[in-house]
């Protein structure tokens, strides 16, 4: 089982379409040798408190450097795809960010796990991740995460329940689109993308603690039915493994 007490997501404070505006904000603001956060909120047009109770949050999914108020490289790649409109980018590099923070991580690997949850029940799963109280004016920016994970492609919301779509899906979608005409050595490369894409949907990642990470790779036909099973089987094996060494 993951312990929860070092799996941790700063809550955002604003939402998605703000945070936008915000990176793009600091995009502009790159050449700057110590742009300030009034800078950016007078590019992005949002108040200078937006762009304070934002900065945790973009520092902790590591878009922003964590010792200065500049983009990193991905979120540099980010800022770059959301100015010249590339959604092919700005996929990428959310899906890297994913990759990369443990909470994030955490939420897509439950979705996985499971295939589909309700929103209601990934809601709670973020407040628990974020350490939010009853009081917590960030309550109001819960949605901000299910957005950016959306516009990521790995998953997406519909009739109430969140669903898991996998890694490499607006990749693979980019260059279904640029296939050129005969089909030819394209078309052998997104086949390879499915493919890869297709495993990686199936092999499960379970956070032990920071930096570490037990794989599971599930079966093409597996259903939430099958958890009870696996859990034992767990147990199982891992119980003769201790007890012949």
């Amino acid at each position: 089982m993951a312990d929860m007490s070092k799996i941790r997501l700063q809550a955002p404070g604003g939402s998605w379409e703000a945070i936008k505006k915000i990176i793009r904000a600091y995009h502009v603001v790159e050449d700057n040798e110590n742009p300030t956060v009034e800078d950016v909120a007078k590019i992005a047009g949002v108040q200078r408190p937006v762009v304070s109770s934002n900065n945790n949050f973009l520092r902790s999914i590591g878009i922003l450097q964590e010792s200065a108020n500049k983009l990193s490289e991905v979120g540099a790649r980010l800022a770059t795809g959301l100015a010249v409109g590339n959604q092919s980018l700005v996929t990428g590099a959310l899906e890297d960010v994913v990759r990369a923070q443990d909470g994030l991580k955490y939420l897509v690997g439950l979705v996985r796990a499971r295939s589909k949850m309700s929103v209601e029940a990934f809601r709670g799963e973020i407040i628990m991740l974020c350490g939010l109280g009853a009081d917590s004016r960030n309550l109001a920016f819960l949605k901000t995460v299910i957005d950016m994970l959306q516009e990521s492609t790995i998953i997406k919301v519909e009739d109430d329940e969140v669903i898991f779509r996998g890694y490499g899906v607006g990749e693979m979608t980019g260059a279904a689109e640029k296939l050129p005409s005969d089909g030819t050595t394209e078309n052998n490369k997104v086949s390879r993308r499915e493919r890869s894409t297709e495993l990686n949907t199936r092999t499960l990642p379970i956070p032990l603690g920071v930096g570490r990470l037990v794989h599971v790779e599930l079966p093409e036909d597996w259903t939430a039915k099958d958890l009870p099973k696996l859990l034992k089987m767990l147990e199982l094996s891992l119980s003769d493994s201790e007890g012949g060494s």
